[in-house]
């Protein structure tokens, strides 16, 4: 072999090594930032069934920790089941409209039914929607 290849083969190698790094750091960035949107859809989820749980059940409000405004806001009422249930709601449609930045169709078409129609059924439905668009599984069948 003589210099001329041995420098061509060297230099392919370091080409090589640094695109191949280059593809495994896009790869592990784009990982990276999957995670973090499924982290943030799932607390944007947790939300939405928190205050759907409150507008089925207003006397679980003392079951769940809340922001620190919505804390406030809810200590103000927390003895009045009808303002938990219009400040459950009016929360919930400010998920829902949020939702249309994030969710997928099947989980704001589900929301949209509850809103109209509060019920297990529907909530069930909500959830199994979520719990497909985050992770892909949606065999759960209930007895309620």
């Amino acid at each position: 072999m003589d210099i001329q290849t041995i420098l061509s083969i060297l230099g392919l190698l370091g080409v090589g090594g640094i695109i191949g790094s280059y593809i495994q750091y896009a790869l592990n960035q784009k990982g990276d930032i999957t995670k973090e949107v499924r982290s943030l859809n799932e607390d944007k989820y947790r939300s939405v069934l928190v205050f759907m749980r409150c507008i089925l059940d207003p006397s679980v409000i003392n079951q769940f920790g809340f922001s620190n405004k919505d804390e406030i806001n809810l200590n103000r009422i927390k003895d009045d089941t009808e303002k938990i249930i219009t400040y459950a709601k009016s929360k919930l449609k400010e998920y829902y409209y949020h939702s249309f930045l994030y969710a997928s169709d099947n989980v704001i078409n589900e929301i949209e039914n509850f809103i109209k129609d509060p019920s297990e059924d529907n909530f069930i439905k909500v959830a199994n929607a979520m719990r497909k668009d985050l992770w892909n599984k949606s065999k759960v069948e209930t007895t309620k």
